[in-house]
């Protein structure tokens, strides 16, 4: 691994010859690499047909998926660089918004390379030969989240890119016009820990049954305003959920809420989304369990109960920022797992 360079000026060593000769001797091609020289071209690829230069970016773990991204963490992306001829590649140059603090692609430099400009400039100094890659990891860091950052969404792209052909002994620049990019990321001063858990079975004096438990946690406050539920009654028991409006409770204390009735037939499926008034609220550290009570009808009942569609999820973060609809459809994908109920007369 490297220390940052000092200046633009450089001088890389390399065992044999011919890579020496390349740092003495190879011309700069000025002009820019034509867009009919890129046979394909995305949002996470770009193919140079004369050079055989595959560029991509990674999805496999650690790459970080589309998710919120909690203050003080950082994400992983990918760039994945194959060669079909000899090249040395030279310079990567990656724009970034300006929530974006820095990054770091350990296998190049030990340092972070901040974003102070908006651009991100690497000296990657690599042989490829025919068939072999460069595999990129880059840790991208943010800035704090606050008030005014708080459900800002960000990404890395490579812009341009330049590498020695050493066909022709010169070094050719190629501007993206197209940028192959990251995954999208959605800053949050804090997520949601939402979990469904199974129900103890309780009975309310009114009859109502017991039949899912959803656990809240996190080391921040944050409030919770809507919670999609759906519920299905799966074959072979006739078990099943009579119109209702669902009863939320928390501590013994029934908590107001205003939903849809709820309605489940046997051997099938039904939905609703509980809205907390006022929201409620989860306190930094604490973990809140909520009971959720239904009118159930049958001699052999079972429900599986989970959070869906998560676009009917509605929160806010401890900075007050409210998430909700397609927000969370696209990047809350922490698991929140089901409850299983299960009753038999």
């Amino acid at each position: 691994m490297k220390k940052l360079p000092a200046s633009l000026i450089r001088t890389v060593c390399f065992p044999g010859l011919l890579l020496t000769f390349i740092f003495t001797s190879c011309q700069k091609n000025a002009d820019t690499l034509n867009s009919s020289l890129i046979t394909a071209a995305s949002d996470d690829s770009v193919i140079i047909k004369d050079a055989g230069i595959t560029v991509k970016t990674g999805i496999l773990p650690p790459v970080t998926q589309k998710t919120f991204i909690p203050n003080g963490d950082s994400s992983i992306a990918e760039f994945q660089v194959v060669a079909a001829k000899n090249i040395f590649l030279r310079r990567m140059d990656f724009s970034a918004p300006s929530i974006i603090k820095s990054s770091r692609i350990s296998s190049i430099y030990d340092d972070k390379i901040a974003n102070d400009t908006g651009t991100m400039t690497y000296y990657i100094d690599r042989y490829l030969k025919p068939g072999s890659g460069a595999d990129l990891l880059m840790e991208i860091f943010y800035k704090h989240v606050n008030t005014i950052t708080s459900g800002s969404t960000a990404r890395v792209s490579l812009t341009h890119f330049s590498y020695v052909s050493l066909e022709d002994n010169v070094e050719h620049d190629v501007y993206l016009n197209k940028p192959v990019k990251t995954n999208i990321m959605c800053l949050v001063f804090n997520k949601p820990g939402i979990v469904f858990q199974n129900p103890a079975g309780t009975v309310l004096n009114n009859g109502f049954r017991e039949i899912m438990q959803v656990k809240l946690t996190g080391a921040s406050r944050w409030s919770l305003a809507d919670l999609p539920i759906f519920i299905y009654a799966p074959p072979y028991y006739n078990g099943s959920v009579k119109k209702c409006r669902l009863i939320v409770k928390n501590k013994n204390t029934t908590l107001a809420t205003e939903s849809d009735s709820l309605r489940v037939p046997a051997e099938g499926s039904g939905s609703t989304v509980i809205h907390f008034t006022p929201a409620f609220q989860h306190v930094a550290g604490d973990t809140d369990t909520l009971k959720i009570y239904a009118r159930v009808s049958g001699t052999l009942i079972s429900l599986i109960s989970s959070m869906s569609p998560y676009s009917g999820l509605a929160w806010k973060d401890a900075v007050s920022t409210r998430f909700g609809g397609n927000v969370n459809n696209n990047f809350f994908k922490d698991d929140t797992y089901f409850s299983s109920f299960y009753y038999q007369e």
